[in-house]
């Protein structure tokens, strides 16, 4: 989705593990200009037979999926979480690894 001039861009991510989501609340967990977990679910809830583990396979009737999570929820392993997050966020959260800026003046 475009924004402004960048992209917004949303995913699933499981929490096991995951330094910035594990064990942190919600609020916590927000990271400004970066992300925003906008629903917490179960990382275990089988999905249907043959369906890929993306966004595209979530459902918003899902049971068990809470897309109006209390900021004060705290994030566990057995969770998976929907983020909307920049590029450079997404980045940040699938490798751990903060991105260089492009421009040092940064």
């Amino acid at each position: 989705m475009p924004v402004e001039r960048g992209a917004l861009l949303l995913t699933t991510v499981d929490v096991a593990g995951h330094p910035e989501l594990e064990g942190r609340s919600i609020h916590q967990a927000f990271r400004q200009h970066e992300w925003r977990v906008l629903a917490v679910g179960s990382a275990v809830e089988p999905g249907p037979p043959g369906s890929a583990d993306t966004l595209g396979g979530l459902r918003l009737d899902r049971p068990g999926f809470d897309w109006r999570p209390s900021h004060g929820r705290i994030l566990h392993a057995g969770d998976r979480v929907v983020v909307a997050s920049t590029r450079r966020g997404l980045d940040f959260l699938m490798t751990g690894v903060q991105a260089h800026p492009t421009d040092p003046r940064r």
